[in-house]
């Protein structure tokens, strides 16, 4: 924690484990060295508790370029947010620019004012790159967050975030009392699909094989891990060898009420 105080996160995201916070930090090690986190996201835990030793990734550019410019250009940020207004045709028009030809700290404002006032804060994007959630249609969406931004700010540092895919993990050498948390695209429930198209390239069952076989790799070489995804036959026959929990999380993100609750596995080895 930063001054004794959990830092919050200014990305709304689907799939965020802001819900599950409180089983994961009973299961996270007191005493980590480095904190590692290879799907980034909104970053819920990584804020929660505050690691001053870290590194933190993702393949999304968008995302990684967010959070570099966050921690060395937050006032640029929120004076880019402060100019941006919460209207149909306006959001449409910062939609419609590609984010691979704006200055970067615009673009990081930008991707902050689309995930503000898009529909439930998702992050999609089509197979060319380009982001495609339609308007939230919110009265009144909190935009600039400027406090959020520059406490968020005071934790980050930009050479300890890095675009990488999540195979990457393995070439690290890693040391005693390291611990990794990986939150990858969740495999699709029984009768509810995750959007899975957070990159151009969507996260397949494939991927999710070789996610699980570099989980065990690293539990056997006595890494702490935690793992989040959700509670299929497929995950459970995956990660059979580890020890899971089975815990309930809301799917904001499914129009119908009663397909909203679902039910999340957190694994973990070495803890």
């Amino acid at each position: 924690m930063l001054n004794g105080t959990s830092v919050k996160p200014f990305l709304k995201w689907a799939g965020g484990k802001a819900q599950l916070l409180h089983e994961l930090a009973k299961l996270c090690p007191n005493n980590i060295r480095k904190y590692y986190e290879p799907f980034l996201g909104g970053g819920a835990l990584f804020f929660f508790l505050g690691p001053k030793n870290y590194l933190l990734s993702d393949n999304n550019p968008e995302l990684i370029n967010l959070y570099k410019c966050v921690a060395d250009h937050p006032k640029e940020i929120v004076h880019n947010l402060e100019t941006m207004k919460n209207e149909e045709s306006y959001f449409y028009n910062i939609r419609n620019k590609s984010f691979f030809e704006l200055d970067k700290i615009y673009a990081a404002a930008r991707t902050i004012y689309l995930n503000r006032t898009c529909f439930n804060g998702l992050y999609r994007v089509n197979k060319k790159g380009h982001f495609n959630v339609p308007y939230g249609k919110y009265k009144n969406p909190n935009i600039i967050q400027k406090e959020k931004i520059l406490i968020a700010s005071k934790l980050l540092s930009s050479h300890k975030i890095k675009l990488m895919d999540f195979r990457e993990i393995e070439k690290i050498k890693f040391s005693k009392d390291d611990f990794i948390f990986f939150d990858p695209p969740y495999v699709p429930a029984e009768g509810y699909a995750d959007f899975k198209r957070y990159t151009r390239k969507q996260f397949t069952y494939d991927d999710h094989l070789e996610l699980a076989e570099i989980f065990t790799k690293l539990a056997t070489n006595k890494l702490r891990l935690i793992l989040t995804n959700s509670d299929t036959h497929f995950v459970r026959s995956l990660y059979k060898r580890h020890k899971i929990i089975t815990v309930q999380s809301k799917r904001l993100i499914n129009i119908k009420s009663d397909k909203r609750i679902s039910r999340d596995v957190i694994i973990y080895a070495n803890i």
